[in-house]
């Protein structure tokens, strides 16, 4: 009992900084934590904790609209299509494509034949698988993308670059509703046929076709017709002007290429013109962009000659 007595005194006689030192310290070596969809981490003992920070960051003008800019590509309407294959497909590089999977099923994402992936990045790899695997042999070899998500609401992004391009795709979970196949369409592919096309006739004596097919969808989502031409009435002057989903197509009469060709300039706010990258294949001016205002140019001075595209409802 004395012995009792004479500790308690000793221990209530003791700094706590004496006693602190005693206890030993917390080893959190074997917790454990468990992402939740919510957005915070659960850990044992400790409850739910925030993964993230509150966000105090306010844009300066510069950023915001840079922000908004961003919106505006990752909202645009251009809406996928259902391929021969079943295949969910969306065209490259004109939105952001979404990717809708599910815990328990695996997506498969399929890329262009004959494209190497270089690097896979994914905004949540704690929580969402990624594997390669190939289908096809040679130049028809496809490199396919098996992405496992491991639960439900849950949302990310993944950044894939290959050797042709980069793909930046939007990842989401969901219980019911996922997309087996994805795929993708890339617009110039239908450049490219219609470029062998031309060069296959032209070797042969006969002449360019200058004909397009209106069914033809371009790989991209339906064509849209409604541009008016207004100035001078030069022989260049288009036959027609068209887009779909990425690009313009500006189509010249046939004998335009026996006389000057005109240059292309866009024209923004306050009708100032603007560069912009475009080529000619056929008798066509494929315009990597859609265009709304834009004006054809040719000759200097009094012999100058300019017709004005104009988009409708633009």
């Amino acid at each position: 009992m004395k012995h009792r007595l004479f500790l308690a005194f000793l221990t209530a006689s003791l700094p706590m900084t004496a006693i602190a030192q005693q206890v030993p310290a917390l080893d959190t070596s074997d917790i454990r934590a468990t992402y939740m969809p919510t957005g915070y981490v659960s850990m044992q003992g400790y409850g739910k904790l925030p993964v993230l920070s509150d966000d105090t960051i306010k844009l300066n003008p510069k950023e915001q609209k840079a922000v908004s800019l961003a919106n505006q590509w990752k909202n645009k309407a251009a809406m996928p299509v259902i391929g021969e294959d079943g295949a969910v497909s969306f065209p490259f590089g004109v939105t952001l494509p979404s990717v809708v999977c599910a815990p328990l099923y695996a997506c498969d994402v399929g890329l262009q034949p004959g494209e190497i992936v270089n690097q896979v990045d994914v905004g949540d790899s704690p929580r969402w698988k990624v594997t390669p695997a190939s289908s096809g042999i040679g130049k028809n070899a496809i490199t396919h993308l098996i992405i496992k998500p491991a639960d439900v609401g849950l949302t990310s992004n993944m950044i894939v670059n290959t050797d042709r391009r980069t793909y930046n795709i939007r990842l989401v979970s969901k219980k019911d509703g996922w997309m087996p196949l994805v795929s993708f369409s890339y617009p110039e592919d239908t450049d490219a046929a219609w470029e062998a096309y031309h060069q296959t006739h032209s070797q042969k004596g006969s002449p360019n076709a200058t004909v397009f097919q209106e069914s033809n969808t371009l790989a991209s989502g339906e064509l849209d017709f409604n541009y008016r031409l207004k100035g001078d009435n030069p022989r260049w002057k288009p036959v027609r002007v068209y887009a779909n989903a990425s690009k313009t197509f500006i189509q010249f009469p046939a004998n335009a290429q026996n006389h000057e060709i005109p240059a292309l300039v866009i024209l923004g706010p306050g009708n100032q013109d603007q560069l912009v990258n475009y080529r000619m294949v056929g008798n066509r001016y494929v315009v990597d962009r859609v265009i709304d205002k834009a004006a054809l140019i040719s000759g200097v001075g009094r012999n100058q000659s300019r017709v004005e595209i104009q988009r409708e409802g633009s």
